[in-house]
């Protein structure tokens, strides 16, 4: 599977509001955001002008287990398996800090886990 986080945008093609793998019949090729990711796949950000089934509301309890940024509360999200990525569409460069959450453009891990911690929280942990 592709180094891909969140963030990045990946197309996916969709047969009757089901998104379907890059092998199969389709309608249409859809574009959607990763907001998580896991060993196995991607959960995406299903904008409310886009009918897919098999969507879920995203609440409190699943935005913290998954990591999930809170502007996405109550918004539709879907997860998909890793072999369902027809194509990335286009990938963010830069990280978010792991302590605040606050993206930096162009930057690069600094931790051995492949994490980024940003100068100020380094400089101030309880930030």
């Amino acid at each position: 599977m592709t180094k891909l986080k969140s963030g990045d945008r990946i197309d996916v093609r969709v047969k009757s509001s089901v998104i379907v793998g890059p092998y199969k019949d389709y309608d249409e090729i859809r574009t959607f955001q990763i907001i998580a990711k896991d060993k196995y796949g991607y959960y995406l950000y299903v904008p409310a002008y886009y009918t897919l089934k098999n969507t879920l509301k995203l609440d409190n309890r699943q935005s913290k287990q998954l990591g999930i940024d809170l502007k996405f509360l109550d918004e539709e999200f879907i997860y998909i398996q890793g072999n369902m990525v027809l194509r990335v569409h286009s990938t963010l460069d830069g990280m978010s800090c792991s302590n605040c959450e606050e993206f930096y453009s162009m930057a690069e891990p600094n931790q051995e886990d492949d994490t980024l911690i940003c100068y100020s929280c380094r400089q101030n942990p309880y930030r």
